[in-house]
């Protein structure tokens, strides 16, 4: 992704594509979570679109019923009074019925409220009209219909209102004709029958009433769970997607030859060796000059005609001069070499890149993780002192490099390809979405101005992908994950890994969304870091990381991210 910029308007229209997706048009949006891809998300919204559709069909029948029941009214005998009534609640429903149907335009009138006053409203109103036919009559059997469209509702506050109401209601009014306090209005009324009987009905009722609703929750249940499995299964997939993807660029060098087009030539007194490596940009060979060895990046010949590309890998050496620390590879020079193709010498690193000590031991042991991020802070330190802000920090830029003749290690940043110049706020991508969106920022994700704090939090991103093993998100394409690091938190560090409190209340603050939440410099999150791992991490700073976890707390992962 460092090589490779994505033009600005396709990338906001991504993830405005991804956000609209994701979120239903309603006043009570699923709240975006680390677990729940894009796919997941879409099969919500279409169990909610195909909810809609359901409820446009059942209020239409709602008010064709109750027109009929209004239209019956005048030659069922019964008291007047109580027949005016019940005309006036067929009204009301029909009215109230057709209100709903004029909110159903828009899905997002269909919310929790509505479908809790309307359940309450149609179970008091139609018991009370049924009354008026007859408690016992076949009328009855509209109840159960109106039980079972709430019940399978993706409201559950709505489906409870309208079960508990339709039973009292009734269970008031039956017990109430049983007793003989309410009289039976019906053409077959039960006073005849014997007491025994009588309570039958009134149970058999509210039994099938029970077991009405709990059919269509069960139903509901079942579908949530097949999507869920299926949503289990897709996270599995990208999450060991992710894992390889970081394998992949290492995985090729592996499998290249040591010779490339440059090797045995001489560049400014530098003889090219083996191929190290080969991007998007250009390759990398071990050199050699007298006893002195370095790594010589040279730009691949079939970009030269690209003056922005010959400009960004000339811009990248100009910034990587500027930083000077043990803890940044170190350029040594830059030049033209054969044919006039740019070159930049930088020292030659002994070691293996975070990527590849992943993936032999899947995650660092924490004081490992400890040292990764102060040695990171420290390069980063330098980084903004030069006036730079990096962009693409990952386990691919930071190499540990282990000196066999004093056993000294130390881990080193790379790359600055993608990096630019704080004050000037220009780039060579600029306009573009640039990084890798695992650990880009979520100001750099929505293409904002950013600047060290951006690095601060790519920072404690590596660090959660190397004290748990997993990256803070993952999905099947870029507009998920970017989607993912504007809106979603991750899973708590400790739902994978066995993982100090306090260290997890300091990643909580270097992954913050807002800039302002973070820490502000990569020593403050490399010292936080260091006490949080010794149990010595200061109340102030934890009583800020649990009022963000307050505010934005950590996802529970689902089964299938635990594997």
């Amino acid at each position: 992704m460092s090589d490779q910029a994505v033009p600005k308007e396709e990338a906001e229209t991504l993830i405005e594509q991804s956000a609209a997706r994701a979120v239903p048009s309603t006043s009570h949006p699923t709240p975006p979570t680390s677990t729940r891809s894009l796919a997941t998300v879409a099969a919500s919204v279409v169990m909610r679109t195909e909810e809609v559709e359901r409820a446009r069909v059942f209020y239409r029948l709602v008010a064709l019923m109750a027109s009929a029941a209004g239209a019956f009214m005048p030659i069922v005998p019964g008291p007047r009074w109580l027949r005016a009534l019940a005309m006036a609640l067929c009204a009301l429903s029909v009215v109230s019925s057709l209100f709903v149907l004029r909110r159903l335009r828009d899905e997002a009138g269909y919310t929790p409220r509505t479908i809790a006053f309307m359940g309450a409203l149609l179970g008091v109103v139609g018991e009370l009209v049924l009354f008026y036919f007859g408690l016992f009559t076949a009328a009855v059997m509209v109840l159960p219909l109106g039980v079972y469209f709430f019940g399978l509702s993706e409201s559950r506050f709505g489906a409870r209102v309208t079960f508990w109401t339709g039973t009292i209601v009734y269970a008031l009014l039956s017990i109430g004709v049983v007793l003989g306090v309410l009289p039976d209005l019906g053409p077959m009324p039960i006073g005849s029958l014997a007491t025994p009987w009588k309570w039958f009905f009134v149970i058999m009722v509210q039994v099938v009433f029970t077991s009405t609703y709990l059919l269509a929750r069960s139903s509901r249940r079942a579908t949530e769970a097949a999507i869920d499995r299926v949503e289990k299964a897709n996270r599995q997939i990208f999450q060991k997607e992710a894992l390889l993807a970081e394998a992949r660029i290492e995985l090729d060098r592996a499998l290249r030859p040591g010779e490339g087009r440059y090797t045995d030539h001489v560049v400014d007194g530098w003889t090219l060796g083996e191929l190290l490596g080969r991007g998007g940009m250009g390759e990398v060979y071990r050199a050699s000059k007298g006893d002195a060895l370095a790594a010589i990046k040279l730009l691949h010949p079939i970009i030269l005609g690209d003056p922005s590309h010959v400009k960004r890998f000339e811009r990248e050496a100009e910034l990587a001069q500027k930083v000077v620390s043990p803890h940044v590879a170190r350029v040594i020079g830059t030049g033209a070499g054969p044919g006039g193709v740019p070159y930049v010498a930088m020292e030659l690193l002994v070691g293996k890149d975070l990527a590849w000590h992943l993936r032999q031991k899947q995650r660092l042991k924490l004081a490992e993780t400890v040292e990764l991020v102060e040695h990171g802070a420290r390069a980063l330190a330098a980084i903004r002192e030069a006036g730079i802000v990096h962009r693409d920090l990952k386990p691919q830029n930071l190499v540990l490099e282990e000196r066999k003749g004093d056993g000294k290690r130390a881990w080193k940043v790379l790359d600055f390809g993608v990096s630019r110049l704080e004050a000037s706020g220009h780039t060579l991508t600029q306009g573009a979405l640039v990084g890798t969106p695992a650990y880009m920022a979520p100001e750099q994700a929505r293409l904002q101005n950013v600047d060290h704090r951006a690095d601060v939090y790519s920072l404690a991103a590596v660090a959660y992908r190397a004290i748990t093993g997993k990256p803070l998100f993952a999905g099947p394409d870029v507009a998920t994950v970017l989607y993912q690091v504007v809106h979603d938190t991750p899973a708590a560090p400790s739902a994978f890994a066995r993982v100090p409190e306090d260290v997890e209340l300091v990643l909580a603050i270097g992954l913050a969304k807002k800039v302002d939440e973070r820490f502000q410099r990569a020593e403050d999150l490399a010292d936080a870091f260091g006490r949080a791992s010794r149990g010595a991490l200061d109340d102030a700073t934890r009583h800020r990381a649990r009022k963000l976890l307050a505010e934005s707390p950590w996802t529970r992962p689902r089964e299938g991210d635990l594997s």
